[in-house]
């Protein structure tokens, strides 16, 4: 009967063993185990890397459990073996058993054995074929010859179970530790490679937007200079002409008749109005030139005050074009609600391009929307975009908050809307890149926070938290 128990004592400690794959809970089983079919106090498992041997776990037989803990230490830097012991069953990977340790002139010298007075010991290696997978050593120190060949024979019955799935847990503890480190350089290679797209953008950006500023700041200042000049000269003739009128109240038959072809009377009025609205245009042109130099600030290697509302207000002049109505859908409108708040810190360029993104991303989100409907279906539920600036409660951030009345998204796509590549657009219609670039610039370049609400039929809010420090 004894030898049924045994054997299904074994079967249930193998089946705890083979059923486990995390290396360190297989290691608390396994040495659980050992110490308990062995009659031990005290179990060590060592494990070989490379040249070496380290202390791998540590378990101690404290009625009613047992306890174990992970080390990672050398052998030759534990004080928890007998360096000599375990040597000897490295190089000769066969069973070692002490039943008087103090008295065993191979070992009596080793410092371990005589500090603690060491009474029986079992050293067994762990092997797979020819492969050595780790080695048990378990020690107790109440009575000599506590290893008899019975346990000594279970415990071989489970040696081959023990390695097997050592080898096992390692080999997976390596592929998700390979896969980790993949993961971790697939995750930098994205950042970089964002950050060099984010760069040369910039950069291709910068320059364009600068210099076509430039070059229609110079004509535009001198069509600006002129214009004033004119208006004046206009104004002259016009008041000329009209003191002639108030002279010379018949002038004659040839000047009338001209006066009615010419329309004299209409271009006195007329000729005011057509200059008023070229010097309007002029000013128009100088906003959309002061603007893109503003989108288009170079960043230096540390941060500068901005106005915040003065990079939102440049943007949304240069997305002008793209906000008016056109003959698919009326005028996107936009709301403003600005808060007192102070120029923060910050790389301007960036941060604008965060803002280009954003109020684009609404844009094609309503393009999209509208697909199908009819002009007058969106004119009676006009597409809005709301922009508000605010102080967080704490008043160490600046909070900025774009938020649309469009289809909004559903909870799987709001939580991949910052992926790398993910984008919900028609291929052709973008790479998914820019709202991926805009959360490193936030939270990587400037240390803050961009997050999406955003639920299915009830538009999406995306909010920026900038340190005002």
């Amino acid at each position: 009967m004894s030898h049924v128990l045994d054997l299904a004592s074994v079967l249930k400690a193998s089946q705890a063993i083979s059923s486990e794959i995390v290396v360190d809970k297989l290691l608390s089983i396994l040495m659980q185990v050992f110490i308990e079919k062995a009659g031990a106090e005290k179990g060590v498992f060592i494990l070989p890397k490379e040249r070496d041997l380290v202390v791998e776990a540590i378990a101690i037989n404290a009625s009613p459990e047992v306890v174990t803990k992970q080390d990672s230490v050398n052998i030759e830097l534990s004080a928890e073996v007998p360096v000599s012991v375990i040597n000897h069953v490295y190089h000769s990977q066969e069973n070692l058993v002490i039943n008087e340790a103090t008295n065993q002139t191979n070992f009596a010298n080793d410092s371990y054995i005589n500090e603690h007075q060491t009474k029986s010991i079992l050293c067994m290696p762990l092997r797979k074929k020819e492969k050595l997978i780790g080695i048990v050593y378990l020690e107790n120190n109440l009575n000599p010859g506590a290893f008899t060949s019975d346990r000594i024979e279970i415990l071989n019955l489970l040696s081959d179970q023990a390695a097997i799935s050592l080898e096992n847990a390692y080999a997976y503890q390596k592929s998700q530790e390979d896969f980790e480190r993949i993961s971790r350089n697939l995750q930098e290679l994205q950042r970089t490679q964002l950050q060099l797209i984010q760069k040369e953008k910039m950069s291709i950006l910068g320059q364009l937007l600068s210099g076509v500023a430039h070059e229609i700041n110079n004509p535009l200042g001198f069509i600006s200079g002129n214009l004033e000049e004119v208006n004046n000269s206009v104004g002259d003739i016009i008041n000329h002409l009209q003191l002639y009128q108030e002279k010379i109240p018949n002038p004659g038959e040839e000047i009338v008749e001209d006066a009615e072809d010419i329309e004299l009377d209409y271009l006195l009025e007329d000729v005011p109005q057509m200059l008023t609205s070229m010097k309007e245009g002029t000013e128009r042109i100088r906003q959309i030139t002061s603007s893109l130099r503003v989108f288009a600030r170079a960043d230096s290697n540390s941060k500068a005050s901005f106005n915040i509302h003065e990079g939102i207000d440049s943007t949304l002049v240069i997305l002008k074009h793209r906000l008016k109505a056109n003959d698919k859908r009326p005028e996107i409108n936009v709301f403003k609600e600005y808060g007192d708040l102070p120029e923060v810190p910050c790389y301007p360029g960036q941060l604008n391009q965060v803002l280009m993104n954003i109020i684009v991303n609404a844009i094609e989100v309503f393009d999209e929307f509208n697909e199908g409907k009819s002009y007058e279906q969106i004119r009676s539920k006009p597409n809005e975009i709301k922009i508000k600036t605010e102080r967080s409660d704490d008043n160490n951030n600046l909070i900025i908050r774009f938020s649309d009345n469009g289809p909004g998204m559903t909870e799987e796509q709001r939580q991949k809307v910052f992926d790398y590549l993910f984008t919900t657009n028609p291929v052709g219609k973008g790479m998914g890149l820019g709202l991926s670039i805009s959360r490193q610039i936030i939270e990587e370049k400037h240390e803050g926070k961009l997050t999406c609400v955003s639920e299915l039929g009830k538009g999406t809010e995306f909010i920026i938290f900038l340190p005002m420090k």
